[in-house]
């Protein structure tokens, strides 16, 4: 982030402080629980925001190497990444040219090609046919109609873009407006993948997201744990094109009051969320950075599973107890979004009211909302 935007969102929260008001949008807003309960909403989501729209498939630091591959299979198009010896990256639809079965499982390193585990097809890492088992019965047959389905792919400070349209156009730099260059600054590009976790919970996948974009549930439901470090209700939100960046203030922050302006550095005191559109939460904390990748159930309008990761400077094995410790906050959220998925289902209330210190969450479902709309 700029050293300009930085004492801009320090001068606004030293005032909201002094105040003791955060700052407040000019009206709260109202939500349907038939957004998260809906099931033909949930294929729309499904096929706008995650099929025909570029996706967070994993990170650069996951596959450093030629022949290193990842794959994702919480998309609606399973997707395989590989490294290519030029040090490029090269994206497949997962998926066998002869009888569709899923080419390969996880992630390696090392690749030289991918063989069918059903016929043993066998493709390079850039995708072409390359052999057929006991070909004669495919005699005639053109390989070069057979490669892999490749998928538009891209990385950006470390971040793997993948589209799961093919020939669909995709620009790092344009999913990732009016936050670009924050995540350059934090040089996220240099960290390490330390270490993931996937949590499947029965809530809809915007349950999962809303939790990230408000303050004003910590000083109750994080009481015994991250509350104390943090001012009360007061969350700095700017709109980003679809994306949003909401700061968290920590109290800490008031040290800068008797410190130069030309000095201010706004990490140590906050914790920074970023929502990269559709559902991609990046959190810059002063030493890491953890990124949260919500899914929706293939088959389900009520499940979702997020991949945590946590993203650090270098490998140590103090990592691991990070992530155990911040699933323990994410845990706490997660309980309250599954008892608000059945209490929707329940269909007792028809709206849902977002306050005036909750304007990341209305911008985030309008988002939704406006994006839907255009493929209407």
């Amino acid at each position: 982030m700029d050293h300009a935007t930085q004492v801009r969102l320090i001068r606004i929260a030293l005032d909201a402080i002094e105040r003791g008001e955060p700052p407040l949008e000019e009206h709260f807003t109202r939500n349907r629980p038939d957004a998260y309960t809906s099931p033909e909403r949930a294929v729309r989501e499904r096929e706008i925001l995650f099929k025909a729209h570029p996706i967070v498939a994993g990170f650069s630091s996951q596959i450093p190497n030629a022949g290193d591959f990842l794959t994702e299979d919480l998309t609606p198009v399973p997707i395989v990444i590989v490294r290519a010896e030029s040090g490029g990256l090269r994206a497949f639809a997962n998926i066998c040219r002869h009888r569709g079965s899923r080419l390969v499982q996880g992630c390696g390193s090392g690749a030289r090609r991918f063989v069918c585990p059903y016929h043993a097809w066998t493709y390079d890492l850039d995708g072409r046919l390359v052999a057929i088992a006991d070909e004669v019965g495919f005699d005639g047959l053109d390989h070069s109609t057979k490669g892999l389905i490749a998928l538009p792919v891209a990385e950006r400070h470390g971040l793997i873009f993948v589209h799961p349209t093919p020939d669909a156009p995709l620009d790092a730099a344009q999913i990732l407006t009016g936050l670009d260059a924050d995540i350059a600054s934090y040089r996220i590009g240099r960290f390490v993948h330390a270490e993931s976790r996937a949590i499947t919970r029965r809530m809809n996948w915007k349950l999962a997201s809303d939790t990230f974009w408000e303050a004003y549930h910590i000083r109750v439901l994080h009481a015994a744990n991250v509350a104390p470090l943090f001012v009360r209700n007061l969350a700095l939100f700017d709109p980003l094109g679809r994306n949003h960046r909401l700061i968290g203030v920590r109290k800490s922050i008031e040290q800068l009051r008797t410190i130069s302006e030309d000095k201010w550095d706004i990490l140590p005191h906050a914790t920074i969320l970023m929502n990269i559109f559709p559902n991609t939460v990046l959190v810059m904390q002063t030493d890491h950075a953890e990124v949260y990748r919500i899914f929706p159930s293939h088959d389900h309008p009520y499940q979702c599973t997020t991949v945590v990761s946590v993203l650090a400077p270098e490998p140590s094995p103090k990592w691991t107890k990070t992530l155990e410790l911040l699933l323990g906050v994410i845990e706490q959220d997660f309980a309250i979004g599954e008892g608000i998925q059945r209490n929707f289902e329940s269909g007792a209330i028809r709206e849902v009211v977002y306050g005036r210190y909750e304007g990341a969450l209305e911008h985030f479902h309008r988002s939704i909302r406006e994006a839907l709309a255009e493929h209407r």
